[in-house]
């Protein structure tokens, strides 16, 4: 790849962790975050306990846990996702996420999430 295949239309960007801003979106959850064009990833660390209540939105979801664990619940199904595993969820799929030890996770979503990027993702607050 060449300087000139590069999109012009967006910079690259390098990213590091510690320094990106942390947010405290609710007493137990703390979330990192960066988007481009097209998609939003979210640095998640979850205190034991820790819930995403039932929600869902227009972007396809990888979570994938690199510490602990997680329940995401989807329908009927409850899967349990474990260290080095991830799951897919489809878009406008309800999903509800619970985390039942000290847990990271990066979420990946497609296309990118508006509602954080604009500061309207309360459903985080509504246990």
């Amino acid at each position: 790849m060449n300087e000139s295949s590069i999109s012009k239309v967006q910079p690259v960007r390098h990213l590091v962790l510690d320094k990106m801003e942390a947010k405290q979106i609710n007493p137990m959850i703390i979330r990192r975050m960066a988007s481009g064009e097209n998609g939003t990833f979210g640095y998640f660390e979850m205190k034991k306990g820790a819930v995403v209540p039932l929600h869902q939105h227009a972007n396809e979801q990888y979570s994938f846990i690199l510490k602990g664990s997680a329940r995401a619940t989807i329908g009927d199904t409850v899967y349990t996702i474990k260290i080095g595993e991830a799951l897919l969820i489809p878009s406008g799929i309800p999903h509800f996420f619970e985390f039942p030890e000290d847990t990271i996770a990066l979420d990946f979503f497609a296309p990118r999430r508006e509602d954080w990027i604009n500061g309207t993702d309360n459903y985080f607050n509504k246990v």
